[in-house]
């Protein structure tokens, strides 16, 4: 039975691709018959954001040169260059199918292991609560080093077409992006392309991570998370990138998860932790607000107190305690 019904489904699917084929016979891309344009299945750990317009976004694969135009359905439009995948764009905004972005937009980032998808509620709900119009950049976080991952995000600032300021929310490892991004501004005359009005920092390690020195060693947690966690291990390669790592000039808070308490989650992690990093490692001189809302660190932006917290430093400079 499962056979058949397979079978049925490969003969719908060849009869409605040859349908196409009579229909369209000069088509080259997907948007010239987006009947056969479905969205795409996955690849969130294999392909990092290289340009983002509202939903839009060109993204380019960690282990080639082969880029791809995906639409507001997260739908294959282009395959092939970054040049085709730029010209695809432009059409599509001239159209009127990617809209002009606002002056002013936040920009939201997961972190190491995370996806797009860890941040879209947080995303939602900063364009329900707050009426900010949000962008969510999504990178191959376990698939090379903070100093490439650094530089898909430069492309999308520098990609940003009508926008002039920005605010940033960034989780974990993408704040450490971030001040990498700053430290090629200010040291390597690599000028950022917009202004930053106000950034919240979610969970940051801004000190390394003792569990990046043990747990982190271990041959099958480097097969899975990649280059990045030596450099943020302190026996390996921390203060070496820390030399590397700029403050923001701009607002920023903290938002730290843990227990609040002098044990936090894992005995492995000296003091209160929230599981991956402890809460000390947080702390940034030159913070405009520090506040522990509480929680384990790679669901902290799932938080609702999280959430309420970056809503309320983006809009106010400080955060509301309760």
């Amino acid at each position: 039975m499962i056979f058949r019904a397979q079978a049925r489904l490969g003969m719908l699917l060849g009869s409605l691709a040859l349908t196409c084929a009579v229909a369209f016979p000069n088509a080259t891309r997907s948007d010239e018959f987006p009947i056969l344009r479905p969205p795409t299945l996955g690849g969130a750990g294999h392909w990092s954001d290289y340009v983002l317009h509202g939903d839009w976004r060109i993204q380019k694969h960690a282990n080639s040169n082969d880029y791809r135009l995906l639409d507001g359905l997260n739908r294959k439009v282009t395959v092939g260059s970054v040049h085709d995948c730029f010209l695809s764009l432009d059409e599509h905004r001239a159209s009127g199918e990617a809209p002009p972005m606002p002056r002013h937009v936040v920009v939201v980032m997961h972190g190491l292991a995370g996806s797009r998808a860890l941040m879209s509620g947080l995303e939602r709900y900063l364009e329900r609560e707050g009426g900010y119009t949000v962008l969510n950049f999504g990178y191959a976080s376990t698939k090379g080093t903070i100093q490439e991952h650094t530089l898909a995000l430069e492309s999308v600032l520098r990609n940003l077409r009508g926008v002039e300021e920005i605010s940033l929310v960034a989780h974990s490892m993408s704040n450490i992006m971030f001040r990498h991004l700053l430290f090629r501004a200010q040291y390597q005359s690599v000028p950022l392309p917009v202004s930053i009005r106000r950034m919240v920092m979610i969970s940051p390690p801004n000190h390394g991570s003792a569990l990046a020195d043990s747990l982190g060693q271990r041959a099958y947690v480097q097969f899975l998370l990649g280059a990045s966690v030596d450099q943020f291990a302190r026996s390996q390669q921390w203060y070496r990138l820390e030399q590397q790592l700029a403050v923001p000039g701009c607002e920023f808070g903290i938002i730290a998860g843990g227990r609040g308490n002098d044990k936090g989650y894992l005995s492995a992690i000296p003091g209160d932790d929230d599981g991956i990093v402890e809460i000390n490692s947080h702390y940034l001189p030159g913070a405009s607000d520090f506040i522990q809302t509480g929680g384990l660190h790679q669901v902290m932006p799932l938080y609702p107190d999280t959430r309420r917290a970056t809503l309320s430093f983006l809009k106010c400079g400080h955060f509301r305690k309760r």
